[in-house]
């Protein structure tokens, strides 16, 4: 039997994961706890100590010289909008009706369960498996897309509607959440295999990165995600909140919902997300990022 080695320990600081350190040392936690997140998230142990100790320093000194511009860059006045799902345990969505397991206000979190059935679940993986490509992340620089060890996957995408179980999911969705079937883009499948993951980031695109204008024009800032879990994971691969001390754990049919962008016009950093390594088994999900306006892909 083949067994594919382990991933290397991470040696690198994304800004992601600097932005998480700070935030979280601004808000007092320790280092011990700290360091075993990170090391939970694939760091170095060694590696981890000592970008704490460094992180902390410039914090600790930028607190001493200017207190206020620390706390607002750690992003400590977002204010998050009621969520917009339906209250009450369980509610309609098109055509079935979806259970909600838990719902956290500011942040806006939620887990859904029943969103898909197990025969419709499979029928993706099945019309996703043949055409799967090495996944891309967003250059939060130059707006491109790319290939990065920042996510260790395989995907695919489906258009619009492009079937019937696609156009199914979009219409539950836009139901239970009030977001229009227009505002969504493609409907991404992910594939993980043992050891795949995907590192702590932001799905909002930041408008102070450079990058994020050409993506901003077709259909506007993101406003909220949907991650829908084909099928159950042996071990790992779970859908991580750092800074909310979060986990939820792949189940078939089942979503995580999350939302980051008020109408204020305001993003929401502590919906830092990430998708755990997978120790045993796969990890098959669809992704569904919803937009403020109509989505139109650029040519």
């Amino acid at each position: 039997m083949n067994v594919s080695p382990a991933p290397a320990p991470l040696v690198r600081l994304s800004p992601e994961w600097q932005d998480w350190l700070a935030s979280n040392l601004v808000r007092g936690c320790v280092d011990a706890d700290l360091q075993r997140m990170m090391v939970d998230g694939g760091f170095d142990a060694q590696f981890a100590r000592v970008a704490i100790s460094v992180v902390r320093s410039m914090t600790e000194r930028v607190q001493q010289q200017a207190p206020a511009l620390l706390a607002e860059s750690a992003g400590a006045r977002y204010k998050a909008d009621p969520i917009r799902l339906p209250a009450g345990a369980r509610a309609r969505a098109h055509d079935r009706d979806i259970d909600i397991g838990f719902t956290l206000s500011d942040p806006n979190v939620a887990l859904l369960i029943n969103v898909l059935s197990d025969d419709e679940c499979k029928r993706l993986i099945e019309l996703s498996a043949g055409k799967l490509q090495r996944s891309e992340v967003v250059d939060r620089a130059t707006g491109r897309v790319e290939i990065s060890g920042v996510r260790t996957s395989e995907g695919t995408h489906f258009a619009i509607g492009e079937n019937e179980i696609v156009a199914r999911l979009e219409r539950r969705l836009a139901a239970i959440t009030g977001i229009p079937m227009e505002n969504g883009e493609p409907l991404q499948i992910l594939h993980y295999r043992p050891g795949g993951e995907y590192l702590p980031h932001h799905d909002y695109f930041d408008p102070l990165d450079s990058g994020s204008a050409e993506h901003l024009r077709v259909g506007g800032q993101r406003i909220a995600t949907v991650v829908v879990y084909l099928d159950d994971v042996a071990a790992g691969g779970a859908t991580t909140f750092p800074t909310l001390s979060l986990s939820v754990r792949p189940r078939r049919g089942s979503a995580v919902y999350f939302e980051y962008f008020n109408r204020s016009g305001d993003v929401d950093p502590r919906c830092l997300h990430a998708g755990a390594p997978v120790q045993a088994g796969e990890k098959w999900i669809a992704t569904k990022w919803l937009r403020q306006s109509a989505y139109r892909q650029a040519a």
